[in-house]
């Protein structure tokens, strides 16, 4: 079976496909890994658009809020000192405030020991909001003792109004308050301009909570709420409400990133850091408020911000694969068909190779280089196949030429043979003659003087008899040899010209 290495490589179809898609990928890849580099961008300048404008309605909801308050907490401050012989009154000018502004919680008109000396020692006009009605009390006892409160104590001090971080009352006695609250006290001041008392109202820490709580960009995102020391009021483990503050945490472990944030938050500044949280990624927008001194924050976490980007990038991934995909499979069905006719080429050269020259090439009768190949393939095709028939024919003829050439090697190889035998029979038979004549023609010279004349004559006449027969073989030998000539050249010369 093969490997997908090897159909690739073995298939000029798969291979310009694998290259045409792989191309595509590479621009694909370069273009998506721009927009998305830009889509972050943008992502993040848009995150950091929407956490600051939560972050900027939430600071200037809450601000104009408490200078609500201020505003009124300084004209009733004026009206109280224009009616400081009028004791009684303050319980209703208590009420007053709470009905003008219902976000208010209670509302204290405090008064310096023995003040109204018809009052006593104590001498406090409390009202509380308790959602359905206003209830009204004088607050003071020794189990209770104001002038020792910070939301009292604090502002006479300083002589200016002050806003005081929550705190809870601990009083067992008249209106029971659980609610913890945070104040906004400013000095009461006589003709004179001595101080004779404060003037205090309360927002109960739930609606900073509620109010800052819905500062909620993300679906993950939360806020925390720093007191001036950095204390927790706000944050979503609400066991770490006035008991930690933002540095607890870092005394244990420590964490850089959390100190230079509640450095910053404690200092005033607007900003936004990243740090890990919970060992996420986490994005911290962070503003104070104008008069408090408190200072809030928006934590967003990387994944609720990107979430979006992470979805478009996933669903963009999905749909190149799967374009990338079709891509191959019409480029491999789209090239394939155009080039059948290649497939068929090599094919038929498959044959040629194999000697058949019998097959035609189908005509697609494309006019582009594929048909011009194919038409010139095709002459190419017919012209070797004549050439080859004429080189078979040649062939042929070549071949009988050398059969009839080796036939006649033959024919004269068994003459030679023959004839080599003829002449060692006559060469045996004029041997014997040959011997006869020189023995006798030896003995004539060398005792022709000692010999008579008889028998020198009978040797004479011996001689010639010799000489006689091995003329005749002579003779006979050289009339064979010239009807051999004559019958090869009949044979060597050919019936018809060659060309």
């Amino acid at each position: 079976m093969k490997t997908p290495k090897e159909i690739i490589s073995s298939s000029l179809s798969y291979r310009l496909s694998f290259w045409v898609v792989l191309i595509a990928a590479a621009i694909f890849l370069a273009a998506f890994s721009l927009m998305f580099a830009e889509t972050r961008e943008l992502v993040r300048e848009e995150a950091w658009e929407k956490a600051t404008k939560t972050l900027d309605g939430t600071v200037l909801y809450i601000d104009n809020t408490l200078h609500k308050v201020e505003v009124a907490s300084d004209n009733m401050v004026r009206v109280i000192e224009q009616h400081l012989d009028e004791p009684d009154r303050m319980f209703d000018l208590s009420r007053q405030v709470l009905k003008n502004n219902p976000e208010l919680t209670g509302c204290s008109i405090s008064f310096e020991p023995f003040y109204f000396k018809e009052k006593g020692r104590y001498f406090s006009a409390y009202s509380y909001n308790g959602g359905d009605s206003i209830q009204t009390e004088q607050e003071g006892t020794d189990n209770y003792q104001y002038h020792c409160m910070d939301w009292y104590l604090i502002p006479k001090l300083l002589n200016r109004p002050y806003w005081i971080e929550p705190f809870q009352e601990d009083a067992m006695e008249g209106i029971i308050v659980k609610e913890i609250f945070s104040s906004y006290s400013r000095p009461i001041h006589n003709r004179r301009g001595d101080v004779v008392g404060t003037f205090s109202v309360d927002i109960c820490l739930d609606w900073f909570s509620e109010t800052v709580s819905k500062a909620k960009p993300y679906p993950n995102s939360y806020s925390i709420l720093l007191g001036k020391g950095g204390t927790y009021l706000v944050h979503p483990d609400t066991t770490k409400l006035f008991y930690e503050t933002i540095f607890t945490s870092t005394l244990e472990h420590a964490d850089s990133a959390q100190t230079a944030l509640g450095q910053a938050m404690l200092a005033g500044e607007t900003g936004h850091k990243v740090m890990m949280i919970g060992g996420e990624p986490n994005h911290v927008f962070f503003k104070p408020f104008k008069n408090t001194g408190w200072s809030v924050a928006i934590i967003c976490p990387e994944s609720d911000i990107y979430a979006s980007y992470y979805q478009l990038r996933t669903a963009v991934q999905w749909i190149g694969g799967i374009g990338l995909l079709l891509m191959l499979v019409f480029c491999f069905v789209v090239i394939r068909n155009r080039l059948r006719p290649l497939r068929q080429l090599a094919k038929v050269t498959q044959q040629i190779a194999r000697g058949e020259f019998a097959n035609d090439i189908p005509d697609s009768r494309r006019s582009d280089e594929i048909g011009q190949l194919q038409h010139s393939f095709k002459t190419m095709q017919q012209s070797l196949g004549r050439y080859v028939q004429e080189v078979r024919h040649e062939t042929e003829v070549q071949e009988q030429q050398n059969r009839e050439l080796q036939a006649t090697y033959q024919q004269v190889k068994e003459e030679e043979h023959v004839k080599d035998a003829v002449l060692h029979r006559m060469s045996d038979k004029m041997a014997a003659p040959v011997k006869d004549i020189t023995a006798i023609a030896k003995i004539i010279c060398e005792q022709h003087q000692q010999m008579a004349d008889d028998v020198i004559t009978a040797q004479v006449n011996r001689l010639l008899e010799h000489t006689t027969d091995v003329t005749s073989l002579l003779d006979k030998l050289l009339d064979a040899a010239q009807k051999e000539g004559s019958r090869r050249e009949e044979q060597i010369k050919p019936d018809e010209p060659y060309e």
